[in-house]
């Protein structure tokens, strides 16, 4: 009985070693194999070199409404400015972040939303409206618990003996922040639909309270609180800052060779492309190859032909003594 199943499995796993040799020999499957790794090879070049404007950051930017109120919510209006006209129609995810000056004037970069949002490229300036986010809107805070940008030289005079004050606003107002800070002054303005705009907006009010939550967590509580937030001091959100931009692009191959942004990226995955095209006419087509039996005898026959007439046609000639 023992015999007779191992005897079974035998043949079964001797089936399946058959089947497996027929489907990897054949070529349906060999070009399925081809056009995957192509595939993959296309990926990884838009994944690895992404060119200059993936992954970049941009700006700083100035956000405002859409003017006109029919526009769709996942649309994103910008300047030639910014981003080159060819990407006008061009879908991409957009990261909005926050930037400021933080511990020891170190640039600090916070990610605030992402969206899949359709790319209008203007060739005209954007006109400014009343309502602009500017990243630059002192919070209601204390003045201790943020971070406060590197300002200009005050040209005029200062009161002696003025106390600091304790609010953020009110500290902004004596010290003129937003007249003395130059971190704003070339910003470059986009348009978002007012919703986006304003969760773009409630998303740096949220991290600045939420910093600001954990540093007065970090001074008022136990010994053990203030162990686990021993970096709150240093990880204060900044009181005014800037909003910039980050394009993210699909990697998939039709998009990679179609519409990518940057032309090298394109290039590349066409010479890809062409390349593994090349090497499979190579393999259906190569240039030493060995007919079948039946198939050589008929090649052969004209060639053979051809050297019996002309060795009837032309007698031998003989060498004379």
């Amino acid at each position: 009985m023992e015999a007779a199943q191992s005897a079974l499995s035998a043949d079964t796993w001797a089936q399946f070693v058959h089947v497996c040799e027929i489907i990897f020999y054949a070529m349906p499957f060999r070009l399925f194999v081809v056009f995957v790794l192509v595939g993959a090879t296309i990926w990884a070049i838009a994944k690895v070199y992404s060119g200059d404007l993936q992954n970049a950051e941009k700006g700083p930017v100035a956000i405002r409404r859409h003017s006109a109120g029919s526009m769709p919510r996942d649309t994103l209006v910008v300047h030639r400015s910014l981003i080159d006209l060819s990407m006008d129609g061009t879908r991409a995810k957009c990261t909005f972040i926050y930037v400021y000056e933080g511990h020891k004037g170190r640039r600090q970069h916070v990610k605030l939303k992402s969206y899949d949002m359709l790319l209008s490229v203007s060739a005209t300036p954007l006109r400014s409206l009343l309502d602009v986010a500017r990243a630059n809107e002192v919070p209601d805070v204390g003045s201790q618990e943020v971070y406060w940008p590197i300002l200009d030289v005050e040209t005029e005079n200062p009161v002696v003996g003025e106390k600091t004050p304790d609010r953020a606003r009110d500290y902004a107002r004596q010290n003129k922040v937003l007249e003395r800070w130059s971190g704003d002054d070339a910003l470059h303005l986009i348009s978002l639909h007012q919703e986006v705009m304003g969760e773009v907006r409630d998303a740096r009010s949220e991290f600045i309270q939420h910093r600001v939550d954990r540093l007065r967590a970090a001074r008022s509580g136990g010994w053990w609180k203030r162990m686990g937030l021993h970096k709150a001091a240093r990880e204060r959100p900044g009181a005014v800052g800037n909003y910039y931009l980050k394009f993210q692009f699909s990697n998939d191959p039709v998009f990679v060779l179609t519409k990518h942004p940057d032309r090298d990226v394109r290039m590349t995955a066409w010479l890809t492309l062409l390349t593994s095209a090349f090497a499979l006419l190579m393999e259906v087509f190569p240039l030493q190859v060995t007919p079948p039996p039946g198939v050589a005898g008929a090649v052969a026959a004209p060639l053979d032909r051809s050297v019996q007439e002309n060795s009837a046609r032309s007698p031998p000639r003989v060498r004379p003594p």
